[in-house]
């Protein structure tokens, strides 16, 4: 597979799906959502309390077309931020397979007033072993800035 996102995720995308590498892809998907959602929470301060008990798995075409079942597919944490007892944000894994990125995950951040969407956008390739997340704003899908865990906190406020 081409180290280059695009390429890599055009040429998965024209392939025929086949069971073992559909199952990698997504063992390595939860693998990286996971590592993301560890990352957040290291760099969370107090008072926030973290909630990963939600659960997510994908359903989505590719996954059927390699002839697995939804038992097949691993389940991958939903993370809801909370302050005093209120979900102020939650990550919520979106889909895996799409040209250009490496999967992508909303980032729902509430407040009293209204709530905020953005999308987290890996632009790693495939089976790279490594992440690239990128904190995308659905009013400016150009702009792509690393998504910085350590700076969270502020996102928050």
């Amino acid at each position: 597979m081409s180290a280059d996102v695009v390429t890599a995720t055009m040429e998965e995308a024209l392939a025929e799906p086949e069971r073992e590498a559909t199952l990698r892809r997504l063992h390595d998907w939860r693998h990286r959502v996971h590592a993301l959602y560890d990352n957040v929470q290291t760099h969370l301060d107090s008072p926030y309390v973290c909630d990963r008990s939600g659960k997510q798995r994908s359903l989505e075409g590719r996954i059927q077309q390699a002839g697995l079942t939804e038992d097949d597919v691993p389940e991958i944490d939903i993370l809801r931020i909370e302050r005093n007892g209120h979900v102020v944000a939650q990550f919520t894994p979106r889909m895996l397979w799409m040209i250009g990125a490496n999967g992508r995950v909303d980032l729902l951040v509430t407040s009293q007033r209204a709530g905020r969407l953005f999308i987290l956008f890996d632009r790693s390739a495939p089976l790279s072993n490594q992440s690239d997340w990128r904190l995308v704003r659905p009013t400016d899908m150009m702009a792509q800035p690393p998504f910085h865990p350590e700076q969270f906190n502020e996102m928050l406020e």
